[in-house]
């Protein structure tokens, strides 16, 4: 089977060999391009290593595009890591943490004489909080500043993930649409083809 190489922006596709029936993305992406499913047929498949702002916790999200041609939804397929034994897999709280507490991330910072400060930061605004978690002591010391309240918002996705039942990546589904900005906004994000994403949990019942 001849195989076509091009060489461009992933980010835009390759519309002059659309329509496609599969398109399978080889890098992790955190905003998929509505192109990518203006270019699929209705019902064609997308497979994406998606992930949010949050963490590196990836997860394969199989897209199945809508019959109208816009949008592209379905569940979560699996993580994104090699396989760990069943009994030492870790919570899948990354993922669920990033959905709800939207444009922001975090980094962990070394261990120093028993204390390590986890660091989480606004992608949009000045906001910031640091979590000081200390080798022996029950309590942990947080600073916070800025519009939003980061550590306030992440211990509440985390409760909210405790809360209901610890779900992990395949009870999450995902909806893709084109993005619809604001309209004293519309002028800046022509020809970007950047997308709105909705998710929801199902129950484990």
């Amino acid at each position: 089977m001849p195989v076509t190489v091009i060489t461009g922006d992933g980010f835009e596709g390759y519309g002059a060999g659309a329509p496609y029936d599969r398109v399978i993305a080889t890098v992790g992406v955190r905003e998929i391009p509505f192109a990518w499913i203006e270019q699929t047929s209705p019902g064609g498949v997308i497979v994406i290593p998606w992930e949010t702002h949050f963490s590196n916790q990836d997860a394969v999200a199989r897209r199945t595009v809508s019959d109208d041609g816009t949008s592209a939804s379905r569940h979560f397929a699996h993580p994104v890591e090699f396989t760990k034994l069943r009994s030492q897999r870790l919570p899948f709280a990354g993922l669920a943490i990033g959905l709800r507490v939207p444009q922001c991330t975090h980094s962990v910072a070394p261990k120093r004489e028993g204390a390590r400060p986890v660091w989480f930061y606004g992608l949009d605004d000045t906001s910031w909080a640091c979590a000081f978690f200390r080798d022996g002591r029950p309590e942990t010391t947080v600073y916070q500043s800025g519009p939003r309240r980061l550590w306030d918002e992440v211990e509440a996705a985390h409760v909210w993930w405790e809360g209901v039942g610890r779900p992990g990546h395949e009870r999450f589904g995902l909806t893709v649409t084109e993005h619809q900005p604001p309209p004293e906004l519309s002028h800046q994000a022509d020809g970007l083809g950047t997308t709105d994403v909705t998710w929801t949990v199902t129950s484990d019942r």
